[in-house]
C-alpha cells in the first residue's frame, strides 16, 4: 500500500534548512553517539545533529539563515576523540561502509578462538607445556590484530579522560590476558585464560560484524528511493537546441524535455505537450495520472506515451522525492525513548562497570575466605561455578567477568539497528516513518481506518478475470501473495492464442495496464513497426 501526499511534500521544501552529512569513525557504543551530538549541537548555528551508531552516518541540520561551518564540527569531533569526514553529494545516505572492516579480522578471531576451545575443551590440552605456549602465541594474534580496534577506542577516550564500551572490552580482555601471562613466565601451573581473553574480542566483534549486516540490507529501502532519480536529463537552450546534462545541472526555470519512458529528473509543470505519467511510486496509485499544459511533475515518477516539455520549479535536494529520502534518513538516524533512557544510562554505565570490576578483584583478592564463603552461599540457589584456588587467580577471573558479561549493551546496540530496519522496511511499502518516537508508539496502535476512495491499492494494476466467448478465466490471490488460475470451462485452443496474441502485443507499451496483460503470457508473436496512440485505447 502506498499513499505519500506529494503536494504536501513538495511544500515543505521551502522551509528546508541546508544539511551537512558526514562519516563519523572510532563509535562502539551509544556513549559515543551522545559524545559527538553533545558537542555538535554545541557549536553556533547547528539547529539539531543526528547520528546514526550503526552506519557511522552524522546528519547537522543548519538553522536557517545559519553559515554552515563545517570545519568546526569536523574540529568539535576530532576533539572528542572521533575522526569525521564530509560524504560527497553521490554517497549521501551510504554510510555503511565503515563497518564493513569488521569483516576483516573477524576470521583471524573465530580461527584462533576455535583452535584455543578445541584444546581446552575438547582435546583436554591446557596443562600441556606446548598448547600453553601456543595458547600465548594465539591470544597474542587475536589481542593484535583483532583487538586493535578496542584499544584505539580505549586510549583515544583516556586520553580525553571519558570511558565508553571499548573501555570494558579493552580491560576485560587485558585482565584475562595479563594474568595469564604472568602466570606462563613465572612457571606456576594456574589456568590460562587466553581463550578467554581471545573469546571476548572475537564474540565482541561477530556482534559489530552483524550489526553491519543489518545496517548495510537496511539501507537497501533508502538506496532504491535514491535511484528513482535519473542520472541524466535533455535541457532545452535558450537558442532552442537541446542538450543532455546531469541533473546536478539543473536550476528551478530550466527547460526539459521528456520523451516516452523517461524519468521525470525534476518537480516542475508541464508547458508543451500532453501524456500520461505513472506516479505510483508517490501516490500508489494503479493508473497513470493524464498530464496537460499546467499540470505538476514530479521527480522519479515515470513519462508513459506523450512528449512532454516541462519548467523545472525544484531540483536537487528541494524535490519532493528528496524530501521522502530525507525523511527515510530521519527516522534511520532518530532516537526512540527507549533508546533515549539508553544513551544516559551509558553516561554512567562504564565508570560504574569499572568500579565494580575493582571491588570484585579486592574483595577476592584481600577477602579470599570470605568471598569464597558467599560464593558458596549463592551456589545453592544458583549454580556451582569452579574458582581458582589462589586468591590472585580468583580476583583476576571475577574482575574479569564484571567487565566481560558488561560489555554487551543490548538495549544501545539492538535499538538503533531495528529502527533502521523498520524504517526500511516500512519505506519499501510506501510507508514513511517520521521518526524513532512515531514508531515506538505505532507498536500500540489496535486499529487502522483507511480513508480512500475504492481500495487499497498495490501501486501497479493487475489482472483478476479474463473474457472469452467461451467462458471466464479468473486470477485468484493466495494468502501467501502468489497468483493461481481458476477457469470455469475448459478453454480451447482459439482462446489460449487470443490469450497469447494479446500478451504479444500489450509487450511493446509502458503502460501500467498493458504491463499487467504482458503478464499473461509469454508473448510468442512478433510484431514490425509498432506505434502507441495515446488516449485512443478506449
Amino acid at each position: 500500500m502506498r499513499g505519500i501526499d506529494i503536494h504536501k511534500m513538495n511544500s515543505k521544501t521551502k522551509q528546508s534548512t541546508s544539511r551537512t552529512e558526514l562519516r563519523v569513525s572510532g563509535m562502539s557504543c551509544p556513549n559515543c553517539a551522545r559524545v559527538i551530538t553533545r558537542v555538535v549541537n554545541s557549536i553556533p548555528g547547528v539547529h539539531n545533529v543526528n547520528v546514526d551508531l550503526e552506519t557511522g552516518l552524522t546528519i547537522v541540520n543548519w538553522a536557517p539563515g545559519a553559515k554552515a561551518d563545517v570545519n568546526a564540527v569536523i574540529t568539535a569531533i576530532a576533539q572528542a576523540g572521533y575522526n569525521a569526514e564530509v560524504l560527497p553529494q553521490q554517497l549521501a545516505g551510504e554510510a555503511d561502509e565503515p563497518r564493513s572492516s569488521w569483516q576483516k579480522n573477524l576470521w583471524i578471531g573465530i580461527v584462533c578462538t576455535a583452535l584455543l576451545a578445541i584444546g581446552e575443551w575438547i582435546l583436554n590440552l591446557s596443562d600441556v607445556i606446548w598448547f600453553r605456549w601456543l595458547s600465548f602465541g594465539l591470544g597474542t594474534v587475536v589481542l593484535v590484530f583483532v583487538g586493535a580496534r578496542f584499544y584505539r577506542g580505549a586510549i583515544a577516550q583516556l586520553k580525553r579522560f571519558r570511558s565508553n564500551m571499548d573501555t570494558l572490552v579493552a580491560l576485560g580482555s587485558t585482565a584475562a590476558f595479563g594474568y595469564s601471562v604472568f602466570v606462563l613466565f613465572a612457571g606456576v601451573g594456574d589456568h590460562l585464560y587466553f581463550l578467554e581473553a581471545a573469546a571476548i574480542i572475537t564474540i565482541v566483534t561477530v556482534g559489530h560484524w552483524i550489526e553491519a549486516r543489518v545496517s548495510a540490507r537496511a539501507a537497501t529501502a533508502l538506496k532504491l528511493l535514491m535511484h528513482l532519480a535519473p542520472e541524466r536529463a535533455i535541457r532545452r537552450n535558450p537558442d532552442g537546441t537541446e542538450t543532455e546534462v546531469p541533473i546536478t545541472h539543473l536550476r528551478p526555470g530550466d527547460i526539459v524535455v521528456l520523451r516516452p519512458g523517461d524519468r521525470i529528473p525534476a518537480d516542475g509543470v508541464v508547458i508543451e505537450g500532453h501524456s500520461v505519467v505513472d506516479e505510483s511510486m508517490l501516490t500508489g496509485e494503479a493508473n497513470p495520472a493524464e498530464k496537460l499544459v499546467g499540470s505538476q511533475l514530479f521527480a522519479g515518477t515515470i513519462n508513459l506515451s506523450g512528449r512532454l516539455v516541462q519548467r523545472v520549479v525544484s531540483a536537487g535536494e528541494n524535490t519532493a522525492l528528496a524530501n521522502i529520502i530525507a525523511a527515510v534518513k530521519r527516522a534511520q538516524t532518530s532516537h526512540a525513548n527507549i533508546q533515549r533512557l539508553a544513551d544516559q544510562v551509558s553516561n554512567v554505565f562504564v565508570p560504574f562497570v569499572v568500579l565494580v570490576a575493582i571491588g570484585a578483584w579486592i574483595w577476592w583478592a584481600l577477602l579470599p575466605v570470605h568471598a569464597h564463603a558467599v560464593h558458596e552461599w549463592l551456589a545453592a540457589f544458583l549454580w556451582h561455578a569452579s574458582v581458582p584456588e589462589s586468591p590472585l587467580a580468583a580476583a583476576f577471573v571475577c574482575a574479569a567477568a564484571v567487565l566481560i558479561v558488561a560489555c554487551p549493551c543490548a538495549m544501545g546496540l539492538a535499538t538503533p539497528a531495528a529502527i533502521m530496519a523498520a524504517a526500511n522496511a516500512a519505506a519499501t511499502r510506501g510507508i514513511l516513518i517520521r521518526d524513532g518516537v512515531a514508531l515506538e508508539k505505532a507498536g500500540q496502535i489496535t486499529t487502522v481506518i483507511f480513508d480512500k476512495t475504492g481500495t487499497l491499492t498495490e501501486g501497479k494494476p493487475t489482472v483478476v478475470e479474463i473474457w472469452f466467448p467461451s467462458g471466464v478465466q479468473k486470477i485468484v490471490s493466495t494468502m501467501d501473495g502468489t497468483k493461481t488460475s481458476k477457469w470455469d470451462f475448459d478453454p480451447s485452443g482459439v482462446d489460449r492464442k487470443a490469450l497469447e496474441l494479446a500478451a504479444s502485443l500489450a509487450r511493446y507499451s509502458a503502460h501500467p495496464i498493458s504491463k499487467a496483460i504482458a503478464q499473461l503470457g509469454k508473448g510468442r508473436f512478433e510484431f514490425n513497426d509498432v506505434q502507441e496512440i495515446p488516449g485512443a485505447g478506449g
